[in-house]
């Protein structure tokens, strides 16, 4: 399954609540398929503003956000919660169609050139 794309974990170099959170974002995302980016707030001026001290923030589509030292039992619910709002907006599969009809080996003897219950090349 390829990630969809999803979540952002806004963290700091160095900061140890950041890399917990990360580790249970990183489980929880390959467990139900929903795609993380770890984004350095220092990196950008904007993030320090908007952000500052409070990090790790993870937000998630949907608009579900875990901050702090979370357990991992909240991530990862948060990541079902998630994932269930990212599959409803994707647009519903077109039906299966069957490429044969027919029940039994009919239509393996039909593609083999064969009569229904005959042997191909038998003479009778």
């Amino acid at each position: 399954m390829s990630p969809r794309p999803g979540a952002v974990l806004y963290k700091r170099a160095g900061c140890p609540p950041c890399f917990a959170l990360g580790r249970l974002a990183a489980r929880s995302s390959r467990r139900y398929g929903v795609g993380l980016i770890e984004v350095e707030v220092e990196a950008d001026p904007v993030l320090v503003d908007r952000y500052g001290g409070r990090v790790p923030v993870l937000e998630l589509p949907g608009g579900g956000s875990v901050s702090g030292r979370a357990a991992a039992a909240e991530v990862d619910e948060a990541f079902r919660r998630a994932a269930s709002f990212l599959k409803g907006l994707e647009p519903p599969a077109p039906p299966m169609e069957r490429a044969w009809r027919r029940r039994g080996f009919d239509w393996i003897r039909d593609a083999l050139g064969l009569a229904s219950g005959g042997r191909r090349g038998r003479s009778a």
